[in-house]
């Protein structure tokens, strides 16, 4: 099994993202915030995209420190993502203390597990 997060999986459409924040569902689990928007019409499969708030670090190699901590918890993990449905995620950081890579490993784990129930759960009421 391939590990890595190609460009397939990145999600980088403005309208989606646009879309993502207007009409998606929010899940949180310190320091994590994920953004998600499920997309039953499609094959199952996932974006994602990372995001740091400026407005919470000033300098980029702060932002930058993150958004990898946070793009390698998720690519670590992708596997155990076990989804019936597209979904389009984002996730963000949410605290102005810079954490440890086992913290947000920790909060991916528990995001991702939550994604599955989510996929899992609106695929069974259908």
């Amino acid at each position: 099994m391939k590990f890595t997060l190609g460009s397939e999986k990145r999600l980088k459409s403005r309208k989606k993202i646009d879309r993502l924040f207007e009409s998606g569902k929010r899940l949180q689990k310190f320091p994590l915030k994920a953004v998600y928007v499920v997309e039953p019409m499609e094959s199952p499969g996932f974006q994602i995209a990372v995001s740091v708030p400026k407005k919470l670090f000033k300098r980029a190699v702060d932002r930058n420190l993150l958004k990898r901590r946070m793009r390698e918890a998720f690519r670590i993990h992708q596997h155990q993502l076990e989804l019936k449905q597209k979904l389009e995620i984002m996730f963000i950081y949410s605290t102005r203390e810079i954490q440890d890579f086992a913290r947000i490993e920790k909060a991916m784990l528990v995001l991702i597990d939550s994604l599955n129930s989510i996929s899992n759960d609106s695929n069974s009421e259908k």
